[in-house]
């Protein structure tokens, strides 16, 4: 088991890497729009997941952080009760703003700057309907 949890940690560690890539390269876009390729909702969801990868990354350490509780003694007293208690209060966060910003694009200031001005999947999406409905005509 020890062996997973290491596994995850070193998975987080990537994912962090890779953030942190995308945030200062606004050019690595394409390519995070490619490894979300399997997601079926559409370009409009993929580029709010790319958005969103910063919350992605936290929430990977918050469960991290669990799974090592998880692998403890059982006793969750003291540090081990305030480890989880944040751990699962920061995934629980991460999760509710992920979707704002997949939906909405905000919180502005977990969205890499270069992406900042793109709209949600609601706004787009909406903008797409407006824009067929308008080329349609009367």
């Amino acid at each position: 088991m020890f062996y997973l949890g290491l596994a995850f940690v070193l998975g987080s560690a990537f994912m962090t890497w890779k953030a942190v890539q995308l945030w200062r390269n606004a050019d690595l876009v394409p390519f995070f729009m490619d490894t979300f390729a399997f997601l079926p909702f559409g370009e409009e969801a993929r580029r709010g997941e790319v958005r969103s990868i910063g919350l992605t990354t936290a929430s990977l350490w918050g469960i991290a952080v669990l799974f090592f509780v998880g692998l403890g003694d059982g006793d969750l007293s003291g540090p081990a009760l305030f480890g989880s208690v944040a751990a699962l209060g920061l995934v629980l966060v991460c999760v509710l703003c992920e979707i704002c910003v997949v939906l909405f694009n905000v919180p502005k200031f977990v969205v890499p700057p270069h992406m900042r001005a793109e709209p949600g999947v609601i706004a787009a999406r909406r903008a797409r309907r407006s824009a067929d409905s308008n080329s349609h005509g009367p």
